[in-house]
């Protein structure tokens, strides 16, 4: 058994399926692989739909439940239970091309560490027209952080392990031991004040190491999108979580903890600018950013939507750092070396 592809679900029986037939569909590779199907603690029929497909599809099904609320336990009941030296995450709300498997290829050539896929919309409604303000344009590509869609264009790359996605990635079994698992994520609503940076945080931990990480388009995954995240609503929503999780990676870097390099960096350059400036130079510069922020405001069309979406994000942010504020014991927890035991 050389991979394990695993599914963190909960409550998406209608998807499951599919997803579980484009893996039935994919080409023959040379070695032993399977599927573990990770139930949340699920009410719907995620159980029953996982069961028929591993009695109809050629392919090894196997379907353990989680009962801890919260996707990192998901992902790491899923390496526990797996049988593969690279493990492969997927979002159970994904299509996958028939080459998708090929994603383990530079890992198998021991050229890379981690691998992301690229994540593709499948549109079940139409977009809006401000959903292209949302996108990040890179050297390496573009992005989409809040839909979770990554195209990188279409050649093998070294990327920043920033790039690496947990919702389509390959990494090999001790590498992710080793690091100590996925940050908390993808927490219910009654349990978002325990919510951290998810992947990001264990990418920051592999990109310390010196870990290589690719990007390889053949491991493409088709993002089902529905008309309930083409709002401004569900976009604030991620904003607000969004806020959280960068509220629990700076609480862990006030206390020496790793941290996003890139996030670190700004707010120290910036620090150590302002400490050579004088008073009123602040002032006029603080004036000048100001001045700048109106300007584009006017200009732009979406202005209001990008407003609505930053001030969820401020709730977010402002909501962690007073819940951890007044709980030492949920301080402790922003604290914990590893998420993975």
């Amino acid at each position: 058994m050389l991979l394990s592809v695993i599914i963190p679900t909960r409550n998406r029986a209608q998807y499951l399926g599919n997803l579980l037939d484009s893996l039935a569909e994919q080409q023959p590779v040379p070695f032993e692989w399977e599927v573990i199907v990770v139930d949340n603690a699920s009410t719907d029929a995620t159980a029953e739909v996982t069961h028929q497909k591993s009695e109809t599809l050629p392919i090894t099904i196997r379907h353990v439940v989680e009962p801890r609320l919260g996707l990192h336990y998901g992902r790491h009941r899923g390496a526990k239970e797996a049988r593969g030296k690279v493990l492969a995450y997927l979002d159970d709300d994904m299509i996958l091309d028939r080459q998708w498997i090929r994603g383990t290829d530079l890992l198998l050539e021991d050229k890379a560490d981690a691998v992301v896929g690229r994540v593709l919309p499948k549109w079940e409604a139409e977009p809006p027209g401000w959903l292209a303000a949302l996108w990040s344009k890179g050297e390496h590509g573009s992005a989409c952080w809040y839909l979770g869609l990554l195209d990188l264009g279409d050649l093998v790359k070294p990327i920043e392990p920033s790039y690496v996605f947990g919702g389509n990635c390959f990494i090999k079994k001790e590498i992710l031991s080793s690091l100590g698992g996925f940050h908390p994520d993808a927490m219910p609503s009654p349990l978002l004040r325990f919510r951290g940076d998810g992947e990001t945080g264990l990418m920051v931990k592999f990109k310390q190491r010196g870990l290589r990480s690719f990007y390889d388009p053949k491991a493409t995954a088709f993002h089902i999108i529905d008309a309930n995240k083409l709002t401004v609503e569900y976009v604030c929503s991620r904003a607000y979580n969004q806020g959280i999780s960068n509220s629990f990676a700076q609480i862990r870097a006030e206390y020496g903890l790793a941290q996003s390099v890139t996030f670190n960096s700004s707010i120290r350059n910036r620090y150590e600018r302002h400490k050579q400036m004088s008073p009123s130079e602040i002032v006029r510069a603080v004036g000048r950013k100001a001045k700048g922020v109106v300007c584009r405001l006017r200009t732009d069309p979406y202005a209001e939507i990008r407003k609505k979406i930053a001030e969820a994000y401020r709730a977010g942010w402002q909501f962690h750092q007073s819940e951890v504020k007044n709980d030492p014991k949920l301080l402790e927890y922003v604290l914990k070396q590893t998420y993975l035991g």
